[in-house]
Parts: C-alpha cells; structure tokens; sequence
C-alpha cells in the first residue's frame, strides 16, 4: 500500500490499531443483542458480510480512507466472530476437554498470523484481501450449517434437540441426560433483563471472573504482543538483522513454537505459572531490546563508523524478538483463551463483553503509540516502558489467579 501511494509511515499506525476499536465495537454490541433474545448464529452470520464489504473496499481501495474503513469493518466482524467462538468452543465441550480445547483456539490463531503473513509476502494487499474474503465466506458457511450449541437448545428448553447435538458431538454411546442436567446447573434457565444482568456484575461470583480476565487481557495487550506483531519486521529490517520476507514471517513462527510447547504441557502444570514465566522471559527480552537500542544509538552510532559491527550485532534484536513471540505463545497467547473458556459458564456474553472492549481498547493503545514512541522517544525508553507491564503482570497472576 505504501509502494503504491495509498498509505504512507504516518497512517499505517492508524490502520495497524484502528481494528481493534473495531473489535472493542463489536464487543460492546454482542451483550446488547443477546440481551435484545437475538440469535447469536444470525448476528455471526450478518458480521460476516459486514466483513465481506470491508474486504471489498480494500481491494477496490485508492485512498487511505477506502483501507481504513475497509479495515474497521473488517475488525468489527472479527471482534463478532471472536466473541461467537470464544462463547460457542466451550458449550460444545466436555469440562476434561475445556483445557486444551479453548487453548487450542489461541493456538489456531497463531496458525492464522502465520498463514496471513505468510501469503502477505508473495500476494500483492488486494489479492490478500481477496485470500480474506474467501476465508470469511467459509467462516460464514460453516456458521451455517454448524449445530446450535446444547447450552442454547437447554436455554430454550429444547432438551430433546440438546440431547441430539450433544450425541452428534460426542458419539451415540454418550451419556447425554446426564451432561444436560450439568448444563442446566451451570446456565441460565430463562431470559434476564436488561437490569437483571447489569445487576449480576454486582455479585462477586459474576464480577471477579470478569474482571480477573479483563485485567490479563489488558496487560496482555499493553506488554505490547499487538504492536510486535505489527512493527517486529520493521523493527527487523531497520536494524539490518534480516531479508523483509523473512523478517515478516519470524514472529508467528516462534508464536506458533511458543504455542505448540503450552499445549503439549498446559494439562500438566497450573496456568498461573505458565503465565508467570513468560511474563519473567518476556521482561528480560524487553530490558535486553531496550540495552540494545541504547548500545546501538547511543555508543556505537550505526549509521556512521561503526556500522560494521552494527550488523555484526543483529543477531541481538532477532534473539529478543524470537525470545518474546516464544514466550507469549508459551504462555499468554494460549492461556488466556483457555482462562475465558473455563471460567466464563453464568452470563458470558456480557462478561466476555466488558473484558474485550477493555482489551482492544489496550490493543488499539499499544500499536497506536508503538510506533510513535520508537520514533520520537526511542527504543530504549519504549521497551523499558513496555517492561514495567509484566512485572504487574507476575504480580497480579501470582495473588489473584489460583489455578
């Protein structure tokens, strides 16, 4: 889009971070439409074509305005599709598969940068929307013909279709009645109003999940994953460490690794300490990125004399990068999608509402000011400031969350 005059280094910030107010949008809009008794398949359903307009105006975009827009549309649908997934993987799941189940779902994420940069490199942005169209009208198919949850058919007192579903899902020899009567001990028996659910955050079984979640995501976000996934390979390439192509493909690589080794473990240990120790091996690749940056700009002045041993040295911001996508792949980028999916059973829409908009905004606030702090404040102060997130992050995930 640069190359081609319809972005340049001053918008691509905004076109980077403005997905996730999308995505703070349509978590907002979820809750207020199943409060209103829509169906949630029907509203995934219109999310889709929503989406598929957006990716419309990016492949017939000529100005920055037509990318932009594109792009918002394009992040509300997602934000829509998140929130159906993040709420249906577990309805359709037994509790000794929730664990690795929801994880998988951060795991497939992973897989999806990776795929989506991967093709970035050899397809020019609107033949890579038209990848994303085509990927979105298969997502829209599969809601289609896919099997409302039993949690909803038990919500709506449609045992007998419940009862079909869960054998469909799980083979006919499986115990169906009693996994319904489950189902009815941990949901909602009828409708709520609007008051009633606004009134639930005030208890605290409702709140603490919540906010426990809303709080992780936030420093999730603010430890800066967004915006490395956005800048790693400019971050890459303007330190002279690494080809363009390959740069852009680095960080979901090791995101995928990361992610791989945490579900191999996940049903092993606690979360809280997987958690606690990427946060640990991420603050040591931001502190030794923010050392590097101080080295090199401030010691030995790259682009002059000592430029030599500048490149000599670019193994030092490959090792942090590949050092941090690991470590939150490991720890913060499957965990957390299996953290919503155990603990949200009792109002999840609107629990799983309140805790994205907060994290996209977080998201939206990290790559919006990234790039801006890289380039007018440096790379050691931004790494320094993005450091400070995890050693909240320890703390936090030490006290407050106990499995």
């Amino acid at each position: 889009m640069i190359q081609e005059n319809i972005l340049d280094y001053q918008t691509l910030p905004i076109v980077a971070s403005i997905i996730f107010i999308a995505k703070a949008f349509a978590y907002s809009s979820v809750p207020i439409f199943t409060l209103l008794g829509y169906n949630l398949k029907i509203v995934a359903i219109i999310s889709s074509l929503l989406g598929a307009t957006g990716y419309m105006l990016i492949i017939i975009a000529s100005s920055a305005l037509y990318v932009i827009l594109g792009v918002a549309l394009v992040g509300y649908s997602t934000g829509i599709a998140g929130v159906f997934i993040i709420a249906y993987t577990p309805e359709v799941t037994l509790d000794n598969q929730k664990r690795i189940i929801c994880g998988g779902f951060g795991f497939c994420f992973r897989i999806g940068i990776f795929i989506a940069y991967f093709t970035g490199i050899w397809l020019p942005f609107r033949w890579l929307a038209i990848f994303g169209l085509i990927q979105l009208s298969v997502f829209g198919i599969l809601i289609i013909i896919n099997p409302h949850s039993p949690v909803w058919y038990v919500q709506q007192g449609l045992d007998d279709k419940a009862k079909l579903t869960l054998l469909y899902l799980h083979g006919s020899e499986f115990d169906a009645d009693t996994e319904i009567e489950k189902i009815k001990g941990k949901t909602l028996s009828s409708k709520i109003s609007w008051n009633e659910s606004f009134r639930a955050l005030k208890e605290w079984k409702v709140l603490k999940p919540t906010l426990v979640i809303s709080v992780i995501a936030s420093l999730k976000e603010l430890g800066g994953h967004e915006a490395m996934v956005a800048f790693s390979s400019h971050i890459l390439e303007n330190q002279q460490a690494m080809d363009p192509k390959v740069a852009s493909l680095f960080y979901p690589i090791f995101l995928i690794i990361g992610s791989i080794m945490c579900m191999l473990i996940m049903n092993y240990c606690k979360l809280k300490w997987l958690m606690i120790t990427a946060s640990i091996f991420q603050a040591i690749s931001h502190i030794s990125m923010a050392i590097y940056y101080l080295v090199t700009e401030h010691y030995l002045h790259c682009n002059t004399e000592y430029s030599q041993l500048c490149h000599t040295l670019a193994f030092w911001p490959i090792s942090n990068i590949a050092l941090y996508a690991f470590s939150f792949g490991f720890g913060w980028g499957v965990v957390y999608f299996t953290l919503v999916g155990t603990m949200f059973t009792v109002h999840k829409e609107l629990s799983i509402g309140i805790g994205g908009i907060i994290t996209n905004i977080c998201s939206y606030l990290a790559v919006m000011i990234f790039f801006y702090l890289l380039q007018n404040i440096g790379g050691f102060a931004t790494f320094l400031m993005l450091t400070s997130t995890y050693f909240i992050a320890i703390v936090f995930t030490y006290f407050f969350l106990k499995f």
